[in-house]
């Protein structure tokens, strides 16, 4: 898995976050980890900032043990190459109608959370948030995560699956971290943002669906020949893990 796969992994990590639900809730996840509200004209920012650091450290962690284990699942069905693409592409593609609206698959629209009586405090308690919420919000980001997996478990080394998941929560946790850097002003924005959502929702569909036909007809190096022409010859992945 070349190029095209650390660009995808940080485009999926932008739509995840810019997903109508995880959108919404964004603020609020930082009004419960700070107990300070946007509309709050003054708030600790040293403690902003530590929170949403320790968060995304805790959902990064969830995300890059699910590559390692989805990467080591593809060696070890590595001999049925062939039927793991035709498998996961075919079911990128039936989660891109899914975002489209074409069709419900019941289990996909449950929320899967743990209910807290009252909100985590201190360094345990963020890191214990981010962890829950990796695991709980599969309506917004199981999707496009499920798109990342199929990506490693088909990279062939673990390392390189490892390297997209950890590129995924990164393209999770920057709007994520800005928002902490700019709390108020980033609510106000996420505002407007959210008209467009349905948008955003078109944009991860086809993207889904796209990247599902080309693992499905084994034609998903034809995007790593071009990018990697466009970067000297020189892959993104050669970048990251040199000889």
């Amino acid at each position: 898995m070349e190029t095209p796969g650390f660009f995808l992994s940080f485009i999926a990590g932008l739509l995840s976050f810019f997903s109508p639900c995880v959108l919404a809730m964004a603020p609020g996840y930082l009004a419960v980890l700070t107990g300070a509200l946007p509309t709050d004209e003054k708030h600790d920012q040293r403690l902003m900032v530590k929170a949403a650091a320790t968060f995304i450290l805790g959902f990064s962690l969830v995300f890059v043990l699910l590559g390692a284990a989805f990467s080591a699942l593809g060696q070890y069905l590595s001999g049925l190459r062939v039927a793991f693409l035709k498998v996961g592409g075919g079911l990128l593609i039936l989660l891109g109608l899914w975002q489209w609206g074409i069709f419900r698959f019941f289990p996909l629209q449950q929320e899967y959370r743990f209910q807290l009586k009252k909100p985590l405090a201190g360094v345990a308690g963020w890191l214990l948030a981010g962890i829950t919420f990796a695991f709980g919000w599969t309506p917004c980001v199981g999707p496009i995560l499920g798109m990342i997996l199929t990506l490693a478990g088909s990279a062939g080394q673990i390392t390189t699956g490892v390297l997209l998941l950890f590129v995924y929560a990164l393209g999770l946790a920057t709007p994520f971290f800005l928002m902490a850097l700019a709390y108020r002003r980033f609510y106000l924005w996420s505002k407007k943002i959210s008209r467009y959502t349905a948008i955003i929702t078109f944009l991860s569909g086809l993207l889904l669906i796209v990247v599902g036909i080309l693992l499905f007809t084994d034609r998903f190096t034809l995007l790593s020949i071009y990018l990697n022409k466009v970067l000297g010859g020189r892959s993104l992945e050669n970048l990251l893990l040199p000889d």
